[in-house]
């Protein structure tokens, strides 16, 4: 069996949607820029989010569009629910990226929704993009803790998986996500 590691970038989104800073859509493109410079093939460039929530993450269309078109590299928009969804696949990005949270309350706090709802609605992200020929995955979060109920149960985290599995996502990623 051939095994690979692929590295997904998620700087361009998970390393400035919490910063005070918000970088014009040419910075954020910069940073893309640099990224596949250094041989980086696979990019979650933005978040579909609403503006007022991650204000950072407010030109996912503009920066969307900006982005090159270059064979054999992918472009990931991220979204946490269906509004998400629609807006990423109006874009030419190749790969939505859904998340389930595995907690509770950090799943409240973060996409007011239970750990449950989040893989239903993780669940239908996925079968959506896939309708509209885009490439799907989804992220377990708090998969090994969460900042507010602890130790997180390895048997939900499992069953989460399943479940979201069954929809076809092209990978199922695991992170150990505390921020919101």
């Amino acid at each position: 069996m051939e095994r690979s590691v692929e590295i997904v970038e998620v700087g361009p989104r998970d390393g400035l949607q919490n910063e005070k800073k918000l970088l014009s859509t040419e910075e954020k493109l910069g940073l893309i820029e640099s990224a596949l410079r250094s041989g980086i093939r696979r990019i979650e460039a933005t978040s579909f989010v609403h503006p007022k929530r991650v204000p950072q993450m407010a030109d996912a269309e503009d920066v969307s569009a900006g982005l090159p078109d270059i064979e054999g590299v992918t472009f990931i928009g991220l979204v946490l629910n269906m509004r998400g969804a629609e807006r990423a696949v109006e874009t030419k990005l190749h790969e939505i990226g859904a998340v389930a949270l595995a907690s509770d309350t950090f799943g409240q706090k973060n996409q007011g929704q239970t750990s449950m709802e989040s893989v239903t609605e993780a669940t239908k992200i996925v079968r959506f993009a896939r309708s509209e020929g885009r490439r799907a995955n989804v992220t377990l979060s708090a998969a090994w803790g969460c900042p507010f109920e602890g130790e997180v149960s390895h048997q939900h985290v499992v069953d989460m998986a399943k479940a979201v599995a069954d929809a076809g996502p092209h990978e199922i990623a695991l992170a150990d996500t505390i921020g919101f």
